[in-house]
């Protein structure tokens, strides 16, 4: 892949394109890396009640739909925030990943993934009781995912 950076004056915004043949799985995330970093003002906001929290994505062990709502589950609490876990999907950092169709899960923070009959599985988190299902149609990527990070903490 070849690689050029080209100056412009400061009266224009930085812009990034890609040149490709195929849209392939690093190409997607690589386009989803540019856009989150031009999307500091687009960080979700985190309340409990009332109170807004300000949390670090290196805590949050998932995010869950339950009905309308979408919450950010920590080790020990959880949090509603105002925003769908598809525009949570497209700013969030390479460690999360969705798991099912209500959940995007923080493999940093996976511990097990129990396979049941089904091929529908349970993932338990470090230092925690919460536990989700992922589901079959994500349960490929999620091991792929794990087997990234299993080969990062390795080296």
């Amino acid at each position: 892949m070849q690689v050029r950076i080209e100056m412009i004056g400061d009266d224009l915004p930085p812009e990034a394109v890609i040149y490709c043949r195929t849209v392939t799985p690093e190409i997607e995330e690589l386009a989803k890396k540019l856009r989150q970093s031009g999307k500091d003002s687009a960080l979700p906001s985190f309340f409990k009640g009332e109170e807004q929290c300000y949390l670090k994505f290196s805590e949050i062990l998932f995010f869950e739909t339950e009905g309308e709502t979408v919450y950010a589950h920590t080790a020990s609490d959880s949090f509603e925030t105002r925003m769908r876990l598809y525009e949570l999907e497209a700013i969030l950092p390479y460690f999360f990943t969705r798991i099912s169709r209500s959940t995007i899960a923080n493999t940093l923070h996976i511990f097990s993934i129990q396979r049941g009959l089904t091929r529908v599985g349970l993932v338990s988190f470090r230092g925690s009781y919460k536990e989700v299902y992922v589901s079959r149609m994500y349960g490929n990527v999620l091991k792929e995912k794990m087997n990234e990070r299993y080969l990062y903490e390795k080296a």
